[in-house]
């Protein structure tokens, strides 16, 4: 009686040692011409600086404004308030996870990024700040 193929042994694996012929350098495999990275333009560059700058920014009114509200809850004075601290907070991380984003691609979910990071940070300020 034979035994059925997937429960044969399987011969054990060797690996092949390199030979006198087989040591040539390895050709480099060509991109597909869309799948290379696309050279950064001025306005792009610009526009990321300056959505990163903003992202910057926000992180450090976060700090700030934690800091003070830790320092008037000590003082005995209400402070700018949890809510705001808060807010600025969320708003700083996701414009830093926008920010990064918008530096990693230069495609349309990059400048969505961008403008993101742009509506997140001036929406903040204008809501917690202006109004």
């Amino acid at each position: 009686m034979r035994t059925p193929a997937s429960q044969r042994p399987l011969p054990p694996r060797t690996r092949r040692l390199p030979e006198s012929g087989d040591l040539r350098p390895r050709r480099s495999r060509r991109r597909h011409g869309l799948s290379r990275t696309k050279p950064a333009t001025r306005a792009g560059s610009v526009t990321r600086n300056l959505t990163g700058a903003l992202a910057a920014g926000s992180v450090l009114l976060a700090i700030a404004l934690v800091v003070i509200q830790f320092w008037a809850t000590n003082r005995g004075q209400e402070g700018p308030g949890i809510a705001a601290v808060i807010a600025q907070l969320v708003a700083a991380v996701v414009a830093v996870t926008l920010q990064a984003t918008a530096d990693r691609r230069r495609d349309v979910p990059g400048g969505f990024a961008t403008f993101g990071v742009l509506a997140v940070v001036l929406g903040s300020l204008w809501f917690w700040w202006w109004v």
